[in-house]
């Protein structure tokens, strides 16, 4: 399955900035839409109100404790032409012929042609709660273009890049469903249960609690065998914002998910892959079980009529049994749905997958039989499966767009110059740039071309005066124009996309490599290997003793450099999952230092993280095997070819592209060229310093730094 992400960042009141991912981290592509039509926000709360004043749906309605329904009004239109509405005017927005979002509509289309055979997973992720309540699969370009596949919410404020998180496996030999039946006033709950005892005979195992008070709910959900999947049946709700969700699992308490968050959390922990929440509005419930770590729910975005909550449900588990994807599984489980369309418009939109970012879809068979397989080998395969023209052709698809809106895409990999030299229109002069030290080997490399080539495009690295150098600092000395483009070793932040839409700044990332993130120690270290959450471990202060890890009882000194780093940022964000460093953890300069300090025979429990091409040929250290979680295979990024100190150097360590290429290494990121759009002078150099690095000869500077090229050459 492939991963594509539509992702909305709040620029100001004019609309979003968007950027379209596809999740093998090989193609992005950036635009601009307009805000929100006050045409179809009109329409869709014109339907929305008349769907609620249905018989049948204002009886499953269940106000918060101290809320009161709306009194019942006089509906001015049909309930069909409002829903027809809000297809017309979502139409009309997202196909509109505005230049910034045309690259995003284009970028869908060429993706499409090239997956059409292959299942996609369709994910929006944005905060706002407009945007969250769209039928994003009304859309017309995703009905042509999309049939098969289903539209998903993300349900965490991410950086898209963001290393897969590898969730607890619940080791049970079939399928252990919790299933809780609350309130239920004019609801029948007994076909719910139907549909779950039918789930025997594939072999599940079924707990049911009927209406149970808090104390029975959180003592289930303790249970030390543990669940794969949760279901409600019953009233539930969420406020309008979309952000606070309750049950009423009984006549007498209503409860938020806070009020059972730590029960809840330990099944999450053992291995709870699946919510369900067959009952009303939902989208709360899903942003706080999102915030428990949950990889992924299925929920109703409005109140749902009784009749079409159990169809829903009875369809869904027809096809998931079967082993289809949760995505398949939901999308003709709400085209079965399709007899309701007349009774209830707009109710085949309501269920929604809300879902983590880089989660593989889940399948029945693979909730008790997962293999040892990463997420990522998975996907390498896919890739194969579809070439690296693919690739190669969507790059530069995005190259050509995102250079100039107005410009007609390039369409196929043969664009790429194969000659630094033969690039046309290479603006003249010195350019400044500054960013990321993980770039310097890069730098370097391309430099020296440039020089031989004697081109008159001649960009200079410029130091901060005053803050240490890094992605950070760069993408900072951009905004504040004291340089033409800068290099960054993570994406744009949030903030920093923020921050440039108050100054009237449009900013754009173009990818031109990837990069593996060693983890060192000194050679006499005795340790096999660390799991990614044995190292978040350490650097959150949790782990203080290499033999708690399997290694020697020693104490643990962990170092990073600054959070100016791009390297450091991307660690915490994806590593350290946001949570901030240990008191333990030792902050440090440069890149030189900290290797003295791992490498000091007096110290010798030391541990740091940085580029793989910035500690190849540091024969003071060794990179660490890194895997996933607990029980997979430890994998090496460098390989030290034999054993002696006095042979190390350079020449003798190698980097194991082929473990970054499929996916195997867990700590791999891409590196960006971050280009201003204001100014048509730096805007143009730093296209330039991107089309450099994309050509031939560019990629193979990037491979001889020690990264691995984007594309093939």
């Amino acid at each position: 399955m492939y991963i594509v992400r539509l992702k909305f960042r709040q620029t100001s009141e004019r609309g979003f900035l968007v950027t379209l991912a596809h999740h093998q981290q090989q193609l992005e592509i950036e635009g601009f839409l307009p805000a929100l039509p006050e045409a179809l926000r009109s329409a869709f709360e014109q339907w929305q109100s008349a769907y609620r004043q249905l018989e049948d749906v204002r009886s499953c309605i269940s106000p918060k404790p101290g809320f009161r329904l709306t009194p019942k009004s006089m509906a001015i239109g049909s309930n069909t032409e409002y829903a027809n509405a809000v297809k017309i005017h979502l139409d009309r927005w997202l196909n509109e012929a505005h230049s910034d979002w045309q690259p995003i509509r284009d970028g869908l289309i060429s993706l499409a042609n090239h997956l059409h055979q292959t299942e996609v997973q369709l994910i929006v992720d944005t905060q706002d709660i407009d945007l969250r309540r769209l039928p994003w699969q009304e859309w017309d370009l995703l009905e042509k273009y999309y049939s098969n596949s289903e539209v998903a919410l993300c349900t965490a404020k991410t950086q898209y890049g963001a290393i897969a998180r590898i969730h607890p496996h619940l080791n049970y030999p079939k399928p252990r469903i919790l299933v809780v039946v609350g309130r239920s006033n004019g609801i029948n709950t007994q076909s719910d249960l139907e549909v779950i005892k039918n789930l025997a005979d594939r072999g599940a195992e079924a707990i049911c609690l009927l209406q149970p008070n808090l104390k029975e709910l959180c003592e289930a959900l303790w249970d030390k065998q543990g669940y794969h999947i949760f279901v409600f049946t019953g009233h539930s709700g969420s406020l309008p914002d979309g952000k606070i969700g309750w049950i009423e699992v009984n006549d007498r308490e209503s409860l938020s998910i806070e009020e059972f968050r730590d029960a809840l959390k330990e099944a999450i922990n053992k291995g709870l892959q699946l919510a369900i929440f067959n009952s009303c509005d939902g989208l709360g419930l899903a942003d706080r079980l999102a915030q428990l770590d949950l990889p992924q729910s299925i929920v109703m975005r409005e109140p749902v009529p009784d009749e079409v909550a159990v169809e829903f449900l009875k369809h869904f588990f027809q096809e998931f049994v079967n082993n289809q994807s949760l995505f398949a599984a939901v999308q003709k489980a709400k085209k079965r749905l399709e007899p309701f369309r007349s009774s209830y418009p707009g109710a085949v939109w309501l269920p929604t997958i809300c879902i983590q970012p880089a989660v593989r879809s889940l399948t029945w068979q693979g909730i008790f039989d997962r293999d040892s397989k990463s997420i990522a080998g998975t996907a390498s395969k896919l890739i194969k499966k579809v070439g690296v023209i693919l690739i190669a052709s969507l790059l530069s698809f995005a190259i050509g767009l995102t250079t100039n809106l107005m410009e007609p895409p390039v369409s196929s990999a043969t664009n790429y110059p194969a000659k630094i030299k033969s690039i046309d229109a290479i603006p003249e002069g010195t350019w400044q740039y500054s960013g990321s030290t993980t770039w310097e080997p890069i730098r370097e490399q391309l430099e020296r071309k440039i020089k031989r080539d004697r081109l008159k495009f001649q960009p200079i690295y410029m130091r901060h005066p005053t803050l240490p150098s890094g992605s950070r600092t760069g993408i900072k000395m951009l905004l504040d124009g004291e340089i033409s483009f800068a290099q960054s070793s993570r994406p744009i932040s949030d903030r920093e996309y923020d921050l440039a839409a108050q100054r009237g700044v449009k900013l754009q990332q173009v990818p031109v490599a990837i990069d593996g993130i060693a983890v060192v120690v000194r050679p006499d270290l005795k340790l096999a290997g660390l799991t990614i959450q044995q190292l978040q471990a350490i650097y959150t202060g949790k782990i203080k003793n290499w033999s708690q890890v399997g290694g020697p009882d020693l104490e643990i000194i962990p170092y990073s450099r600054s959070t100016e780093s791009g390297t450091t940022e991307f660690f915490q964000e994806n590593i350290l999952e946001e949570r901030n460093f240990g008191n333990n953890v030792i902050f440090v300069a440069d890149r030189s230092e900290a290797l003295l300090k791992v490498s000091d025979p007096n110290k010798t429990g030391g541990i740091y993280f940085a580029s793989v091409a910035e500690i190849v040929g540091h024969c003071e250290v060794k990179p660490l095997p890194i895997s996933r979680r607990h029980g997979s295979v430890f994998i090496n990024l460098a390989r030290r070819e034999g054993n002696s100190p006095e042979k190390c150097n350079r020449h003798t360590d190698r980097i194991d592209f082929a473990v970054l290429q499929n996916g195997e290494y867990p700590l791999a990121r891409r590196l960006f060229v971050i280009i201003e759009h204001n100014n048509p002078m730096d805007e143009q150099a730093g296209q330039t310093y991107a089309k450099l690095l994309l050509t031939n000869e560019g990629q193979q500077a990037i491979e001889k730094a020690g990264f691995l090229p984007l594309r093939s050459f």
